[in-house]
């Protein structure tokens, strides 16, 4: 019964069934969305890319025959402050579902429509763009809304977030109450709403009581709310907007690869996406948006989409009654006296030292899976997460099992159960001091945990193995709090960081294992040979057979590539080249490049260059380079105003710039595209340079430069072009069908430099 609530547990976790594209013209249907997907995932459409402006194309056709009158804010958008700040030249498609009231207040529905360099995009984000496609297609077929409902598909997000902050300037901006945005982390799973804007009690009610399939936490608010991630939602909720963010992150290794492709892309996802934004819109659609913030709540899902939802200032009180019962447990056990305070300490102590043993015992588990990989990088996740994660709680479990056998010879059993108490009531302390609203996932289990160890001693348990057939009932109907909470965390924990970081996991199993010892235990006794235990060796020997299987099935193959990184470079100005990456470990197929490599910075390209490549010289070929023309060069005064426009023969996707005078204060505005850059210089051996790019040329492929500078005072120049792809003429062997191009902007790149003096 016990595996069976832990396997229904994370059952419920799954997305909603796909409805099929003859459903109902009011219904979302994901075969109806994935029309789309595929025509915006047929190829990688980066931004700057001729993918990406036929991209474009299709979903303002799309748009308009919706009627929604779409238009295309074509502009700039700066990324990133303290003089690293780059420009990137943006397209958003927007568009307009006029509502019936007589209201000021909008809802915006927001996806990025570019992908990665080397992502066909179809889970990031053309899932997101499908979703919204499909529900205006549904809303049209009802009455009006109240609100007004716009569409922004952003651009550039991949390089910066650069068409979320170009529509900070456009003026139905102001129209915005309300902000639901779309994402992708991979191509499978539940779409969880991993973000809300801060001051979320109201949406966060909202949500619950609208979105058909609700898949929420507040421990997930809390912890993203702390960490440096950002998306197009990030933009909004700075700027103060109300809101919710909703991703899918299952099959993170197909994030950002080629990989992520139209036939790869769930179809259960994008229906969980679709149901909840078209239910959402409604429900928003005739709702007041007068006011959109309301306190923080807790918030969390406990089986499948039950969901349960209250005021932060509650914790207070369940705070105190987990406190209360803590104690009254203690103490009603050292009354009956069937432990004593010396045992309980040293329950406490084994328990700390149980859990730092195993935690140990996984990094050396961990790195040794990870050397049986070696051509894996560890940033891109692994095809067969979901074995390692079976495989990881198996020998997790084996081995708390099998290390509490021996400490129990130490210490009895309800002494241990006490430690362990003890341990999670500071654990847990310690989390609603930093950030309370996450605090449930461990007040609860632990707070029926106690109750149900209080009702045994209250019915005659004396703490020992033997136990009548209603106490082992009263265990585990107690225990299903802390199975339905932890055991689904503990996966979303590994499906997010599985082998780069697989200890939250562990840990969390082990607090589960933790309050489930005496059940555990229970079991383990009935499965005794020749005084050996047989279920904690079983389950190690389960869990190793796994971790086989599952490093099999990383071995690369057609549907399990490896991901290889190689970029071409070429200094015009010397005529030399060279092949580079970051990795120092090649693959059967980019090793072509490298026969004779050395490990050391770009500096033959950039002057700058500080990150340590592995890179080879190449042989160098006829490319167009980067032209710098002078449109004006005038003084005045003591100042020189040199304005060049900057032009990419070869139609590339990006610039990039770093300019040198004599003396380095000599530069004293820099004006790109229109966009003023307050830069910084960087240190180099030669002097002080700066530096930045231009992300997404425009159609016509070149931008203005201005520049002032101290009068009479010379300036270097030099210029670079990014496209996407190598020269295929100098690939001797061409990349063969279980290899495609590693994640990345600086990957499967050709950039040119010129060099010019003004």
């Amino acid at each position: 019964m016990l595996i069976g609530l832990s396997l229904l547990s994370l059952w419920l976790l799954k997305p909603p069934a796909p409805v099929p594209a003859d459903a109902p013209a009011t219904v979302f249907s994901a075969e109806r969305a994935m029309r789309h997907v595929r025509q915006i995932a047929q190829e990688p459409h980066a931004m700057g890319t001729a993918a990406h402006a036929e991209v474009r194309n299709y979903l303002l056709q799309e748009l308009e025959k919706l009627g929604l009158q779409p238009q295309v804010q074509e502009t700039t958008a700066v990324n990133g402050e303290g003089g690293a700040a780059t420009v990137g030249y943006v397209y958003n498609v927007v568009g307009r579902l006029k509502g019936a009231g007589a209201t000021s207040k909008a809802i915006l529905l927001m996806a990025h429509y570019d992908s990665q360099p080397n992502a066909r995009g179809a889970g990031d984000d053309g899932a997101g763009v499908a979703a919204i496609l499909e529900t205006i297609r549904a809303l049209k077929q009802e009455k009006p809304l109240q609100h007004d409902v716009l569409v922004l598909l952003t651009d550039g997000e991949e390089y910066g977030l650069y068409g979320a902050r170009a529509f900070l300037k456009h003026p139905w901006v102001k129209e915005v109450a309300l902000v639901i945005n779309l994402e992708g982390r991979g191509n499978q799973g539940p779409s969880m709403t991993f973000e809300l804007s801060p001051e979320n009690g109201w949406v966060a009610r909202q949500y619950a009581q609208a979105a058909p399939y609700p898949f929420f936490s507040s421990l997930a608010y809390e912890i993203y709310s702390r960490m440096p991630n950002d998306t197009d939602f990030t933009v909004f909720k700075d700027a103060g907007y109300s809101g919710l963010n909703a991703a899918f992150i299952d099959g993170f290794v197909h994030y950002h690869k080629s990989t992520d492709a139209p036939e790869n892309l769930s179809l259960r996802s994008l229906q969980h996406h679709g149901s909840n934004l078209l239910a959402l819109t409604r429900h928003f659609g005739h709702t007041s948006l007068d006011q959109t913030k309301g306190q923080n709540r807790v918030f969390f899902n406990v089986i499948g989409s039950w969901v349960v939802n209250y005021k932060s200032s509650l914790n207070l009180l369940w705070m105190a009654l987990t406190t209360l019962l803590l104690f009254v447990t203690v103490r009603v056990a050292l009354q009956q006296g069937v432990v004593k305070g010396r045992g309980i300490m040293m329950g406490f102590v084994l328990y700390l030292l149980l859990l730092a043993v195993v935690t140990i015992l996984f990094y050396l588990i961990n790195e040794f899976v990870w050397a049986q990989l070696p051509l894996s990088h560890r940033h891109n996740g692994v095809y067969s997460s979901d074995t390692f994660f079976i495989a990881y709680l198996l020998l997790a479990l084996g081995l708390f099992l099998l290390l509490s056998w021996l400490v129990l010879r130490w210490v009895r059993l309800l002494s241990l159960l006490l430690g362990v108490f003890i341990l999670q009531f500071i654990l847990l302390m310690t989390v609603y001091l930093l950030a309370s609203n996450g605090a449930y996932l461990f007040l609860f289990p632990l707070l029926f945990s106690l109750g149900g160890t209080l009702a045994l001693l209250l019915t005659g348990w004396q703490g020992s193995y033997a136990m009548q057939p209603k106490h082992s009932l009263i265990l585990l109907l107690f225990s299903v709090p802390a199975i339905f909470l932890l055991l689904p965390i503990a996966q979303v924990v590994f499906t997010a960081f599985a082998l780069q970081l697989p200890y939250g996991t562990i840990v969390l199993t082990l607090l589960l294992a933790g309050l489930l010892l005496p059940l555990l235990i229970l079991i383990m006794r009935t499965l005794i040979w020749k005084n050996a235990p047989l279920l904690p060796l079983m389950l190690l020997l389960a869990g190793g057979l796994s971790v086989a299987l599952a490093i099999a099935r990383e071995q690369p193959s057609a549907e399990r590539p490896l991901h290889s990184h190689v970029s071409y470079y070429l200094n015009s100005d010397t005529g030399k080249a060279w092949w580079a990456t970051r990795f120092a470990n090649t693959d059967d197929w980019n090793q072509q490049f490298f026969a004779s490599a050395a490990k050391e910075p770009l500096l033959e390209m950039y002057p700058h260059a500080s990150i340590q490549y592995l890179k080879s010289e190449a042989k160098a070929i006829d490319i167009p380079a980067p032209e710098a023309k002078v449109l004006q060069d005038s003084v005045a005064g003591n100042a020189r105003l040199l304005r060049l426009r900057l032009r990419s023969p070869r139609n590339a996707a990006h610039l990039e710039l770093a300019l040198k005078t004599q003396e380095a204060d000599a530069l004293q505005s820099i004006k790109m595209a229109g966009v003023e850059l307050a830069l910084k210089p960087i240190e180099t051996a030669a002097g002080k340079v700066y530096f930045t790019r231009l992300h997404g040329l425009p159609a016509s492929k070149e931008v203005i430069l201005e520049l002032r500078l101290s009068s009479e005072m010379p300036l270097t120049l030099h210029l670079y072009d990014q496209s996407i792809g190598l020269p295929q003429e100098l690939v001797k062997a061409p990349r063969p069908a279980h290899v495609i191009p590693e994640q990345g902007r600086d990957s499967n790149l050709t950039v040119v430099r010129k060099s010019y003096t003004f």
